[in-house]
């Protein structure tokens, strides 16, 4: 490890010999204090802008020319790839904190990417093509503050099986033909605050769909018409109003297993008891369920919850009023109960209040704020 004037002078040596290089597959760039090592198929460079520029430069005149992997963290410069363009031998680029690196232009080019992840960086993105990632089968977009959509002119983008864009609060939509990706077995988009629909015709498009997760857009009112995919097992919803309202009514779920309703952001409305009689769809198959931010939640219904006849999993966060259970006793299939943050109803069953341990004494596994009570 060096430190110093003599480190960019050593690794311009460095790259300039493909003896040297010409294993490197993975190349970390990162913020901190300067130093440069080698180890085994990676090579790392961190603080010194000057090195870090010339890792970009050396892109360009065909060393690091086997690169498979770049991770870029902590980089405050301004800087591009060489060319605007990629390594042709690609396939994951991680971006961390790197609010000014200019991201490659995706007209004209194919990049052979398999797995992309941006994180608060890229301030000049605003559109995404993935008509130049034809390979790509992960992206990852969290807090892109200028990114507006996400498409695709081609139809059926086949490699394409987890999408996730949270936190980009421009992120309006995602377009074109190819963006409902028959293999996406993922999809979560959380916090987009002006996104304004989910791709059209969710159920047959998307037939390999087992997790959504549409949290945070108050936007989307309401799941896709014509019902969610056959396959789904994981449904998260929540913050906004009617999405909430219309889960409670929707048919077609018999193969969801996890369930997480959000009450964040649903300031209007007003639940004191869940479920509210009657409320919950057919859910033969469900086993988890997950219920967090209901801040006017003060009754849990236990004869509600017994129609989930497959229920195991059951935790509540974040329900600061809620104080009560009502009806005779929560499932007999239940292995786990958990409160999180729920303190006043937390604190009656670790003293076995009498109204409520009759409820809960059968489940194997009951906490409170990460504490078994035995």
């Amino acid at each position: 490890m060096l430190k110093g004037e003599t480190l960019n002078q050593v690794f311009l040596r460095i790259v300039s010999s493909l003896s040297d290089v010409s294993q490197v597959r993975k190349l970390c760039i990162k913020g901190g204090n300067a130093a440069m090592f080698v180890e085994g198929d990676s090579l790392s460079i961190i603080g010194c802008d000057s090195v870090k520029e010339s890792a970009f430069t050396a892109m360009s005149m065909n060393h690091l020319s086997c690169l498979q992997e770049i991770n870029i963290s902590g980089y405050r410069s301004d800087v591009s790839f060489p060319g605007n363009c990629l390594p042709t031998s690609l396939q994951i680029l991680k971006i961390k904190q790197c609010i000014k690196l200019e991201f490659p232009q995706q007209q004209q080019h194919k990049y052979n990417l398999v797995e992309l992840r941006i994180h608060v960086s890229c301030d000049s993105l605003t559109s995404l093509s993935l008509d130049a990632f034809p390979n790509l089968k992960t992206l990852e977009i969290n807090r892109c503050s200028n990114l507006e959509s996400v498409s695709m002119s081609e139809p059926h983008h086949t490699a394409l099986q987890t999408l996730t864009i949270r936190f980009c609060l421009k992120f309006v939509s995602f377009s074109g033909e190819g963006l409902v990706p028959p293999n996406l077995t993922y999809l979560y988009v959380g916090n987009c605050s002006k996104m304004e629909a989910l791709p059209s015709d969710l159920r047959s498009r998307l037939s390999n769909l087992e997790s959504l997760s549409i949290v945070g857009c108050p936007n989307i009112d309401r799941l896709p018409e014509g019902g969610l995919p056959p396959n789904l097992k994981e449904l998260s919803v929540g913050g906004c109003d009617k999405q909430v309202r219309g889960l409670l009514s929707m048919a077609n779920l018999d193969t969801l297993t996890h369930l997480t309703i959000d009450g964040y952001g649903c300031e209007s409305i007003i639940i004191k008891s869940f479920p509210e009689v009657g409320s919950l769809p057919h859910l033969p198959s469900l086993t988890t369920l997950v219920i967090t931010c209901f801040d006017d939640l003060e009754t849990l219904e236990c004869n509600e919850l017994l129609r989930l006849t497959s229920l195991q999993q059951l935790h509540i966060m974040w329900c600061g009023k809620l104080e009560n259970m009502a009806g005779e006793k929560l499932p007999s299939s239940l292995l786990t109960f958990k409160l999180s943050c729920c303190n006043l109803l937390g604190e009656k069953c670790k003293n076995k209040h009498q109204q409520i341990w009759p409820k809960i004494e059968h489940i194997p596994t009951i906490q409170v704020n990460g504490i078994k009570i035995v």
